[in-house]
């Protein structure tokens, strides 16, 4: 134990050298964080498609469209004989069908198509997958690729059930790796070249990849010694049995306290959470019948976490679901939400806040929110 003790002082003091450099990095100015483009899915579409655009203002014609290919096939989501013409290339946004509205839609003269699902952070709609997959086998028969873009590179649970033959794409892997070659083709052209920097930095922060890397290899050297070795692996052995002990021990507590302080029942009971699929916390609501105020994951390792309403089971009345989702701002067939705020991965910042108290606040000034968005709808 004194290893690992001496090793985790070092381990912090290094983390709070690095935090003073990281403040003074010039990374910490990016326009698309102050905007707030993290989970606007139109966004982040809108921007993929005009680099994707032969014809788009950055006149770097098929270029970054050809590197996105090169991307995927090098990433192994496409295989390495896939071929895309790049004459008459089109790129449309928000593809109007009758199988429903595409993000984003490629087509060449050749009636070669790839199809683009974007995902940040909402759920998927009913069979969207399979929808879109039948607009491709109708329009382009066998010619065509369905990419389903998301952070991490998540499957579709509504797709897998469905067995709808897509591919999954991530922005952590292989959209970071194509900017990184766009990057290098925009070298002469310093306003293309610095957007495409800082939407780079940005994509990092939204995936928790944004480090400075020379710091993290002085980190790993030092860790990867023989006299640390059996510290770090005891250690990161313990990882997700420390989260889920924070859960259980602390969160569960003050979940319990939001529940006596909001006249609420908390249903939250003790688990493991960082490995389990839609891991969440729910409340009951004493004055409503059919529907429960939610927490989940959509992702494993506390991942994605949406807050809203959901309906109790599959028995209850949930004529009011459209009307709740118009006033929360989203949702599915079962239940409406949007993502939480602040703490939407629950890494070492959320462990800390939820230590210091400050994810209880969160979480009960969002709850107050729904519960006061929702006054007046019938049928609760």
């Amino acid at each position: 134990m004194n290893e690992i003790s001496k090793l985790l002082e070092e381990v912090s003091w290094f983390n709070k050298i690095k935090k003073l450099k990281v403040e003074k990095s010039d990374d910490q100015f990016n326009m698309f964080r102050i905007c707030g483009v993290n989970h606007y899915e139109n966004t982040h579409s809108s921007i993929i498609a005009e680099l994707l655009n032969p014809n788009a203002t950055h006149q770097f014609n098929h270029l970054f469209l050809e590197s996105f290919i090169q991307a995927l096939i090098f990433s192994k989501v496409l295989p390495a004989d896939y071929e895309f013409k790049y004459e008459n290339v089109q790129v449309k946004r928000e593809h109007q069908t009758s199988f429903g509205r595409l993000d984003i839609l490629l087509t060449n003269s050749a009636n070669e198509a790839i199809l683009i699902e974007n995902k940040i952070y909402a759920a998927d709609q009913f069979e969207q997958l399979k929808r879109y997959s039948d607009y491709g086998k109708q329009t382009f028969a066998d010619k065509f690729k369905l990419l389903y873009l998301t952070l991490w590179g998540n499957e579709s649970q509504a797709a897998t059930v469905s067995n709808v033959e897509y591919v999954q794409v991530s922005y952590c892997d292989t959209v970071l790796q194509w900017l990184d070659r766009c990057v290098e083709i925009a070298a002469r052209s310093p306003v293309v070249r610095e957007t495409l920097i800082q939407y780079s930095n940005h994509l990092k922060n939204l995936t928790n990849s944004n480090t400075n890397a020379i710091m993290d290899q002085e980190l790993i050297n030092k860790l990867s010694t023989l006299e640390n070795l059996d510290s770090v692996f005891k250690i990161a052995d313990n990882v997700d049995n420390v989260k889920n002990n924070i859960i259980n021990t602390v969160f569960l507590k003050q979940l319990q306290e939001i529940g006596e302080e909001l006249n609420l029942n908390s249903l939250s009971e003790k688990g493991e959470f960082v490995n389990s699929s839609w891991a969440g916390f729910s409340f009951s609501n004493p004055d409503w019948r059919n529907f429960n105020v939610f927490m989940e994951f959509s992702a494993k390792g506390l991942r994605n976490l949406i807050i809203g309403i959901s309906s109790k089971n599959d028995q209850v009345d949930i004529s009011s679901l459209p009307l709740i989702k118009e006033k929360i701002g989203g949702g599915n067939g079962r239940a409406a939400f949007v993502r939480f705020p602040t703490y939407p991965n629950w890494d070492v910042d959320a462990m800390k806040a939820i230590l210091n108290g400050d994810m209880k606040d969160i979480v009960k000034n969002k709850i107050i929110d729904l519960i006061e968005i929702t006054r007046g709808v019938e049928n609760l």
